[in-house]
C-alpha cells in the first residue's frame, strides 16, 4: 500500500499556452537547486507561499527531500521544456535519473505550486523474475491483498518498480484483519508478527526510527515508513516495508540467512494498516528500479501445495508443514 514518491503540491495554471519560460521561474530553480544540493531543505520550505507552507510543513518538507536526494542525488541542471499561463515545466536532470518539474511563482515571487514527477523509465529490466530460491517471509497463514500481473489483482502493476509487489495481512474471525474496533494497532493480527529472510542475503539499507501510524491514517511522507532492503548473490533486491517501530534487528552490511528474523510487521510510513509490503526490483534504487515478479519454492495455497508460485489476490498463504 504504497506510492511511487511525489513532492505534493498545489498548482495553479491558466488554459492560455506560451513557449517561453517565465524569469521568475527560472530564479526559483537555480535558487531551489542550490539549496537543495546543500542539504538546505529548511530554506527551501521558507521560499513556499504561505497557503503552500500550510499544506506542507517544514518536516514533511524535510523528510520527502531527504528520500529524494538518497535516491536521486545532486540537481545537477534543468531545461525549460513548456509554459502554460504562470507554471512553467523544466526537465530536471539529477545524478541518477530525472524529473519533470512543474512550478509556480506568485507575483511575491514565492513557489505557490510545485511538483516533481518521474520522467517514464524506458529501460529494458534487468531480470523479469527471481532466480534465486525463496520461502515465504511470515509463520502461519495470511492472505495476499494484493497480488498478480493485473491491475483488477493488484494496484502495484501500474507502478513499474513495484509491478511484481505484495501486500500480505493476516485474517482472524469473521474473515477479518482486526478484532474490536480497529482503532489501535493492537487490534491488527498482522502487527507485531515477526517477517524472516526470504533467502540468504546481504542487507543492502535500512530505514527505521519512522513511528507506526493510527490505523487509516497514512504517512506519505515516509512512504516504505520502517523498512529492509536485501540484495542476493543474484544481484536481486527485496524490499520490505511498513515495519514496526523499533524491531528491526539487522544494519546495513549484514549477512543473513534463509529463515533469519528481520524485524516486527507494523503499519508506519504509507499504510493504512498493519501488513506486510514485499517486492522484488532490479536495481537499489527504488524510485529508477524496475519490479519483477516474485516466485515462492513451495506454498501451501489454499489447502493445497504450490511450488514456484507467485500469490494473486485473495490467495490464502502458508509454509507446507514437512
Amino acid at each position: 500500500m504504497i506510492k511511487q514518491l511525489f513532492i505534493i503540491a498545489v498548482l495553479f495554471c491558466v488554459s492560455t499556452s506560451a513557449f517561453t519560460q517565465n524569469e521568475k521561474s527560472v530564479l526559483a530553480l537555480t535558487k531551489l537547486q542550490d539549496y537543495y544540493n546543500v542539504g538546505k531543505n529548511d530554506a527551501i520550505h521558507t521560499m513556499l507561499s504561505e497557503s503552500f507552507q500550510q499544506k506542507v510543513s517544514p518536516s514533511a518538507m524535510n523528510q520527502l527531500l531527504t528520500t529524494f536526494q538518497k535516491n536521486f542525488g545532486n540537481f545537477t541542471s534543468f531545461n525549460f521544456t513548456e509554459s502554460q499561463g504562470s507554471r512553467d515545466t523544466f526537465l530536471g536532470n539529477f545524478e541518477n535519473g530525472q524529473q519533470n518539474i512543474a512550478i509556480y511563482v506568485d507575483e511575491d515571487n514565492k513557489i505557490a505550486g510545485l511538483l516533481f514527477k518521474p520522467v517514464e523509465n524506458t529501460v529494458p529490466a534487468k531480470f523479469e523474475r527471481n532466480t534465486t530460491k525463496l520461502q515465504l517471509p511470515f509463520d502461519g497463514e495470511w492472505m495476499t491483498f494484493w497480488g498478480g500481473t493485473e491491475k483488477r489483482q493488484n494496484y502495484h502493476a501500474t507502478t513499474r518498480v513495484q509491478q511484481g509487489a505484495f501486500d500480505f495481512v493476516k485474517l482472524g474471525k469473521n474473515n477479518r484483519s482486526y478484532q474490536r474496533s480497529g482503532t489501535r494497532n493492537e487490534d491488527y493480527y498482522a502487527f507485531g508478527q515477526p517477517l524472516y529472510a526470504v533467502c540468504d542475503a546481504v542487507v543492502y539499507e535500512v530505514n527505521t526510527g519512522v513511528e507506526d501510524n493510527r490505523p487509516t491514517i497514512m504517512n506519505p511522507a515516509q512512504p516504505l515508513g520502517n523498512s529492509i532492503m536485501l540484495k542476493t548473490v543474484n544481484n536481486e533486491y527485496i524490499v520490505y516495508a511498513h515495519l514496526e517501530y523499533g524491531t528491526i534487528s539487522v544494519k546495513e552490511g549484514d549477512t543473513v540467512t534463509k529463515g533469519q528474523y528481520l524485524g516486527n510487521c507494523g503499519n508506519s510510513g504509507n499504510s493504512s494498516e498493519a501488513h506486510l509490503h514485499l517486492h522484488i526490483q532490479d536495481g537499489p534504487t527504488i524510485m529508477t528500479a524496475v519490479g519483477a515478479r516474485c516466485f515462492f519454492e513451495e506454498v501451501l495455497v489454499n489447502g493445497t501445495v504450490q511450488k514456484d508460485y507467485s500469490p494473486v489476490k485473495l490467495d490464502r498463504i502458508s509454509t507446507p508443514e514437512k
